[in-house]
């Protein structure tokens, strides 16, 4: 699938010479199109569109518009420590403002806990995907522990192939894995 990546050997080549802007840039202006529509190709029927997603974003909001661009939820909703507005030009590009932004004072279990459970009563959905990806070790971990009670299908962008020295995975190797489907993984809490 990487091969249908246009751009790929220039971006590469730019990220491997040091040129990490000029990268970035040709990545986001040039690749990245070609890399959500590879991902939405290869995960087509595999995750229900629709419903909620709540996303925990760091750093890098690639992992979180291609959930967005798979899941196409009606109602999208960004958790953040990151009050930097790093990365929110992709966002806003990429997700043409479906989203709601919420930024979080801190990454204490009770805050991320509290912020999911407040935003789940204010948009009540038997459909709520959460994406697990970005953000740091004890947001993710505080999340997934509300996703788990809450019933959430909570989905993970992996990847086929890294390139150890860029420390990024190669473009169009991203892979969507469903870390817990309560539906499958434990249906039981459904029985009545």
């Amino acid at each position: 699938m990487k091969d249908q990546i246009p751009y790929l050997n220039e971006w590469l080549q730019l990220a491997r010479s040091g040129n990490f802007e000029k990268a970035q840039e040709i990545y986001f202006e040039k690749l990245f199109a070609a890399v959500i529509d590879n991902f939405k190709e290869k995960h087509d029927g595999i995750i229900q569109k629709g419903g909620i997603l709540f996303s925990i974003l760091g750093f890098s909001p690639e992992p979180i518009i291609l959930i967005a661009k798979t899941v196409e939820p009606e109602i999208h909703i960004i958790f953040t420590t990151n009050n930097q507005s790093e990365g929110s030009d992709y966002l806003e590009k990429y997700l043409e403002s479906n989203y709601e932004m919420v930024y979080l004072p801190d990454d204490k279990f009770e805050t991320i806990y509290k912020a999911l459970k407040e935003k789940l009563y204010l948009n009540p959905s038997s459909q709520i995907t959460l994406d697990i990806t970005g953000g740091k070790k004890s947001m993710v971990a505080s999340a997934a522990i509300f996703g788990k009670d809450y019933g959430c299908k909570i989905v993970y962008v992996d990847f086929e192939e890294y390139i150890k020295d860029l420390r990024k995975p190669m473009p169009g190797s991203e892979v969507l894995n469903i870390v817990y489907n309560p539906f499958e993984n434990q249906p039981e809490i459904f029985l009545k």
